[in-house]
């Protein structure tokens, strides 16, 4: 999902590229301009190429809009590349890449009235989304400590491990330390996530474990936290995806926790 943050659609290929690199930098704080765009016959475009690499995001990004109304056709890109290196995300880096050639973008507008930019088909494509097993451990490490340090919990030698079930599932066991003043236990947080064609994760079967009542305390603590996130899916990416299908959805597991999917316009 595109935001231009206007009114009116773009009349050039140069106006389209200012508006996406101010709509941007409100949600990544960036060194140099992330968008590139070559004009063929406006609305026409041989290449949009994106780069995020070495981004940051925001702290507080504005909320992806949401588009109330119909969609109508935008822009054909010969050519769209959206790619991320190193793109942090609190204590993790995260790495992107999509590619599609043959694309056609849709415009709807959002509750402000401002253009959002969605991709409706294309041709051929692949998305393929990385993050480093241990920057996981660590943006898991600072949501428990932060909830936790409400209730004078201390979190301490967490240890994320994950296994593949499928190509498309696995199960996730993280192993902690919890003190409160000078009582202490170790905890066991287990769960599954499954994901689907459309690159929504499904997080179930959560559970907290331990052992002693310091365990029966913390894990009275984290289960109405869990209990929320049970069952919840989440999307991996803001990206409406149209009549565009995925295939060959695979999600791999090692030193990096990986999503890879290829992507046609639908028959």
């Amino acid at each position: 999902m595109f935001p231009l943050n206007a009114n009116d659609f773009p009349s050039s290929a140069a106006a389209l590229q200012r508006l996406l690199n101010e709509s941007l930098r409100l949600i990544f704080d960036v060194a140099t301009d992330p968008v590139t765009v070559r004009d063929a016959s406006f609305p026409k475009l041989a290449e949009m190429d994106i780069s995020l690499d070495d981004a940051r995001l925001r702290p507080d990004p504005p909320r992806p809009p949401s588009i109330s109304g119909e969609t109508s056709p935008a822009l054909e890109v010969g050519r769209l590349v959206l790619h991320a290196t190193a793109l942090s995300v609190g204590p993790a880096e995260i790495e992107f890449l999509l590619s599609a050639r043959d694309v056609r973008l849709g415009q709807g507008k959002d509750s402000a009235g401002n253009i959002v930019l969605l991709v409706q088909k294309a041709e051929e494509g692949k998305i393929a989304i990385a993050v480093v097993s241990r920057d996981l451990e660590a943006l898991i490490a600072k949501i428990a400590r932060a909830e936790a340090g409400k209730h004078g919990v201390t979190i301490s030698d967490l240890k994320l491990t994950l296994r593949s079930k499928s190509p498309r599932s696995l199960a996730a066991e993280v192993g902690l330390r919890a003190q409160k003043l000078f009582l202490s236990a170790s905890l066991r947080i287990t769960g599954q996530l499954d994901l689907d064609e459309q690159l929504n994760a499904r997080i179930s079967d959560l559970r907290c474990e331990g052992d002693g009542g310091m365990a029966t305390l913390a894990c009275g603590v984290l289960t109405p936290h869990l209990q929320k996130l049970d069952g919840r899916e989440f999307p991996l990416m803001s990206l409406p995806l149209g009549e565009i299908q995925l295939r060959d959805v695979q999600l791999a597991v090692g030193d990096k926790l990986s999503v890879t999917a290829e992507f046609g316009a639908a028959s």
